[in-house]
C-alpha cells in the first residue's frame, strides 16, 4: 500500500508524479512544526525524485526539488529525539489506530500517532544544483 493510499488530499502528488509518487526514502527534513490545534505534527520535507512531467511553471522557473507539507490531526502520542541541520530521513507513513508517522535517520527519529494525516502543500523551488532535476 503506498503512502498516499493513508494521506488525504494527495491527489495534486499523485498528479504530478504521474499515478506513481516517490517512496518517502532519503527525503530531507525541513521542517518538523508542533500546533496546539487538533494537536497538530507537521512535517516539511524535499523529495528526493523531481517527477518528469512537471508544471510548466516549474520549468519555466528552472524549479528541481518537489517539497510537501504533510499535516498530522489528533495527535495521541509524539516522541523526538536528536535534532541537525542537515538531516536526510527515511519517512514511514502506516495504518493502525489511525495513522502512525516515523521519520528515521541517524541524527534524528520522529514517532507520532494521529488520527488522520492530509497533504498540506505541494511545492517546488530550485535548491541552486541541476535545473530540472
Amino acid at each position: 500500500m503506498s503512502w498516499t493510499s493513508l494521506v488525504y488530499n494527495a491527489q495534486g502528488v499523485i498528479a504530478i508524479y504521474g499515478g506513481d509518487p516517490p517512496p518517502l526514502s532519503n527525503v530531507r527534513i525541513r521542517e518538523v512544526r508542533l500546533q496546539e490545534d487538533g494537536p497538530t505534527v507537521i512535517l516539511r520535507f524535499d523529495l528526493p525524485v523531481f517527477p518528469e512531467n512537471v508544471p510548466k511553471k516549474w520549468v519555466a522557473q528552472g524549479f528541481n526539488t518537489v517539497q510537501l507539507e504533510i499535516s498530522f490531526g489528533g495527535i495521541r502520542s509524539l516522541s523526538v529525539e536528536g535534532i541537525a541541520t542537515e538531516v536526510v530521513a527515511d519517512v514511514a507513513i502506516s495504518e493502525g489506530d489511525g495513522v502512525t508517522l516515523v521519520v528515521a535517520s541517524p541524527v534524528m527519529r520522529v514517532e507520532a500517532a494521529a488520527q488522520t494525516a492530509f497533504l498540506a502543500k505541494v511545492s517546488a523551488y530550485w535548491d541552486g544544483g541541476e535545473e530540472g532535476g
